[in-house]
């Protein structure tokens, strides 16, 4: 039966190859036309300021230069730090005016000694977590770049971590369930203006930079745990976002 089904000579099989070849070719290159389409109409959309969206995501960095920094007691404090933040943004844009929403984190870049029993070598660490809604208007647009002007206003949560070396170094292989640091989360409104621009790559691809200041409203009386930590950042805090980006637009 199965053998029915089989060409029976040398020219059926060459027509399947052939056939097979022809189908490996065209298949690939219909998908790419595909997307050549999509990529000229994203930039059509981009031109005639048709509505367009965009996912962008970027890398860099966020300093509190004047912060007072309390890792382990409120009358032991530092001045400023940088961490090392990461986000994704979605936008969504009709001519010169786009609106998005965007979720970054951060974390810092060192850890401080905390409070405690020498012995125990308790350690303490900071991680941010911001997400904001933004409006964003583009003043210069060419051909291959532009440069816009933009407005954010969200939330930011500041997670505090303190642990000691049994958490970090645990002595067997066993884990337990349940949390292996003492945290604190503090949490806030964040707001402020920006600028930014991009160079585009191909099509709808395009890489840039933005640079954005933002207020940063926490609590005013910082939180205590049970035993005796203090949240290490407190009150108005002036904050500066610095990133790289990279941005792929999808016409609408």
């Amino acid at each position: 039966m199965v053998s029915a089904l089989l060409p029976s000579n040398d020219g059926a099989w060459i027509a399947l190859a052939l056939l097979a070849a022809t189908s490996a070719l065209t298949i690939p290159k219909a998908c790419f036309a595909d997307d050549s389409r999509g990529a000229q109409r994203a930039v059509e959309a981009r031109k005639k300021g048709r509505p367009y969206t965009m996912v962008e995501v970027n890398g860099g960095s966020i300093a509190l230069p004047a912060a007072k920094v309390c890792p382990t007691s409120l009358n032991d404090c530092k001045t400023g730090e940088i961490s090392l933040a990461l986000g994704i943004a979605n936008l969504y844009a009709v001519g010169p005016y786009g609106f998005g929403a965007s979720i970054n984190w951060a974390t810092t870049l060192r850890n401080d000694a905390a409070s405690g029993d020498p012995s125990l070598e308790r350690d303490h660490s900071r991680r941010y977590f911001l997400i904001e809604t933004f409006f964003r208007y583009t003043f210069l647009q060419a051909k291959k770049y532009e440069f816009y002007v933009s407005g954010s206003l969200g939330g930011v949560g500041v997670n505090d971590s303190w642990t000691v070396k049994r958490d970090r170094q645990p002595l067997g292989s066993v884990q337990f369930i349940g949390p292996k640091a003492n945290t604190i989360g503090s949490l806030g409104v964040a707001f402020g203006p920006g600028v930014g621009g991009s160079y585009i790559i191909v099509d709808n691809l395009s890489i840039g930079g933005a640079l954005s200041y933002e207020n940063w409203v926490l609590a005013f009386h910082p939180k205590t745990s049970p035993t005796g930590d203090v949240a290490s950042l407190s009150g108005r805090l002036d904050a500066f976002h610095l990133s790289l980006t990279l941005a792929y637009r999808l016409p609408l």
